[in-house]
């Protein structure tokens, strides 16, 4: 797990605090825990997303679309935008368009450090501190 040690990638682990800060003061209930919610929202969920979405859509667009934006490929845009539009099914709109950004940052660690354990492991992060946030409310 070269990726550990890199700034760029700790950056990314701490560019979530504002917003679980935020998210964290708007739900001020109590936070329902529970084992099995755990590790379907932080293991399970974010494995099989990142297999699906950076494992096979990210390369599949990647071999027909290329060239960026700003430092971001099409095709990690475009799967963002696919895995944004995946989130409608749980979350309202605004929700599932706010996991456009943090999308971006694990397809850019996927084209980065040629691996997809970094944006497992930062997406299962991400996760967590929502479910300790929020809970599953």
């Amino acid at each position: 797990m070269r990726f550990l040690p890199d700034k760029l990638f700790g950056f990314f682990l701490i560019l979530t605090l504002p917003f679980l800060i935020v998210v964290g003061l708007k739900h001020n209930g109590p936070r329902e825990f529970e084992i099995y919610g755990f590790l379907v929202m932080v293991i399970l969920y974010p494995l099989l997303e990142e297999i699906v979405f950076r494992g096979i859509f990210q390369p599949w667009i990647s071999f027909r679309v290329s060239g960026g934006l700003l430092g971001v490929s099409f095709a990690n845009m475009l799967t963002s935008i696919l895995f944004s539009i995946s989130h409608l099914v749980y979350h309202d709109p605004i929700w599932a368009l706010g996991t456009f950004f943090p999308s971006l940052a694990f397809g850019f660690c996927l084209e980065r450090y040629k691996t997809l354990q970094a944006p497992i492991v930062l997406h299962c992060l991400y996760n967590a501190g929502y479910f300790i946030t929020v809970g599953t409310q």
